[in-house]
């Protein structure tokens, strides 16, 4: 892989908000959604639930992760950055892919 070129992802993704406990919960009527990974996207991708921003600063929990082509990637809207926060996977998997 060249230096101008970075692993693209897609993650497909619904709105969470804190509780009054300050847990991430999953916005009510949430919709899914998708966003990729950018040149300048910060931090790293670690597992199911996990919590980014996005560069509205919205926060979003991962619900599915799949490739993405470079050459596609302009399709997509990138992400700003990973949060070391995670959602209940309780919680998420009525919205989880199938």
């Amino acid at each position: 892989m060249n230096k101008s070129k970075y692993e693209t992802y897609l993650y497909t993704g619904i709105i969470v908000e804190q509780n009054a406990s300050g847990r991430y919960v999953p916005k009510k009527d949430a919709k899914p959604n998708i966003w990729r990974t950018g040149k300048h996207t910060k931090g790293k991708y670690v597992s199911f639930g996990q919590v980014f921003l996005t560069e509205n600063n919205q926060t979003i929990a991962v619900i599915a992760v799949e490739n993405l082509p470079f050459n596609q990637r302009h399709a997509y809207t990138p992400m700003q950055r990973w949060t070391s926060e995670t959602v209940d996977n309780d919680l998420l998997l009525p919205y989880k892919k199938a």
